[in-house]
């Protein structure tokens, strides 16, 4: 397969954000490098955490609160005021490094 126009959007849009990972956490947690992957499957085990992502300016990963009973507060920068993610949810994120101007769009209805 050649290389398209789409492959070279999804290249900068991505960054360099590859593959999946599952965290699970009880506690407020800010993703390891080696975590700031492509999906990022969340499973919030206690209630009230806040999960920050940390991701460069521009970059873009899927984030989904793979959990079925908690929801959790997701950030990218600590300033963030954050989004609640409820279980099954599935958001699309454009990152910024500059609070509170980070994007999420919501991918699903968690059904």
């Amino acid at each position: 397969m050649g290389y398209t126009r789409f492959t070279k959007v999804a290249a900068e849009i991505f960054k360099g954000l590859e593959s999946a990972v599952a965290i699970s956490k009880g506690a407020n947690y800010t993703l390891a490098d080696d975590e700031k992957v492509f999906y990022i499957g969340i499973t919030a085990t206690a209630g009230s955490k806040t999960f920050t992502l940390d991701l460069p300016d521009g970059a873009a990963c899927i984030v989904v609160n793979e959990g079925s009973t908690n929801t959790f507060t997701l950030k990218n920068v600590p300033g963030d005021s954050g989004t609640t993610i409820a279980t099954g949810k599935a958001y699309l994120v454009r990152a910024s490094t500059t609070a509170n101007a980070t994007k999420l769009t919501l991918l699903n209805d968690g059904t």
